[in-house]
């Protein structure tokens, strides 16, 4: 059985550069390419985290740049109020990296701040768009979580948050697929939270999801038809209904159901990100 790679090994095997212009951080590789691809993680993620999904576009032909999300990694969190603040982040972000993309992939979180982006016209036109584990409802889990979130002391609860006990819970709870490569990366990818993001920074953004929901109006049909969604059957953060509220706000869609996945597609599910 050949060996796994680890996430910084399939980074530095694609030869990535990390960039970092006007408080915009992310890693680049494969620049020569004449197609562009632009990945987002989720909240309390890291684009170390899209490595292999690089590594999957990369072989698709596309130059790659994963960004890290305000606030986490490299990138400053800048003062949001809305979503209409988090969408002129994501156009401003597209303006540092200089490039039109092709394609955008957005995951969990971020998924919301590409839909009200796409819904308030802010998108390049002919874009691709492939959102991963949208959230228009949450999980009782995930609910109780925020809350537990909001209201311990911020120290305390992120050092329990990152307690190997804790991280291990978190692993188990997320993952619902045996592949011992999905459960590496996501193991390696917890060991990296402590360094590079704080709790405030990731509750300053789930709170907006809460309080702001985006998904609550339809996109303009004329741009459905580029929007891709891939749906875990089993995520603990997004409920079973997902799939329905999605057709039903997105009815002209592409909809990639992957049953026996939970929440973190790009490592359980990597085969169902299509070629675009």
């Amino acid at each position: 059985m050949p060996k796994i790679s680890t996430l910084k090994q399939i980074y530095e095997r694609l030869n990535c550069q990390e960039k970092t212009v006007n408080g915009v951080c992310w890693f680049e590789c494969n620049t020569n390419a004449d197609k562009a691809v632009v990945i987002f993680h989720g909240v309390t993620g890291g684009k170390i985290d899209m490595a292999p999904l690089a590594e999957r576009y990369v072989n698709f032909g596309y130059a790659v740049y994963a960004i890290d999300l305000p606030g986490h990694g490299g990138s400053l969190r800048p003062k949001f109020e809305s979503y209409d603040d988090l969408a002129d982040w994501l156009n401003y972000t597209l303006e540092q990296i200089g490039r039109f993309p092709d394609v955008i992939i957005s995951n969990s979180f971020s998924s919301s701040i590409l839909y009200h982006a796409l819904r308030t016209n802010k998108i390049p036109d002919h874009t691709k768009i492939i959102m991963a584990c949208p959230t228009p409802d949450t999980t009782i889990l995930a609910d109780a979580l925020q809350k537990i979130s909001n209201n311990l002391p911020e120290n305390f609860s992120w050092s329990v948050y990152n307690s190997r006990p804790i991280r291990g819970v978190r692993v188990a709870v997320a993952l619902k697929t045996r592949q011992k490569a999905a459960w590496n990366w996501l193991i390696e990818s917890e060991r990296y939270k402590k360094d590079n993001l704080t709790l405030r920074d990731s509750d300053i953004l789930t709170t907006l999801l809460y309080e702001n929901n985006p998904y609550v109006h339809g996109i303009a049909l004329e741009y459905q038809k580029r929007i891709t969604l891939i749906i875990g059957g089993k995520d603990n953060v997004a409920p079973p209904k997902t799939a329905s509220i999605m057709h039903e706000l997105l009815p002209e869609a592409r909809i990639i159901s992957v049953p026996a996945a939970g929440h973190i597609l790009h490592f359980e599910a990597l085969e169902a990100y299509p070629e675009p």
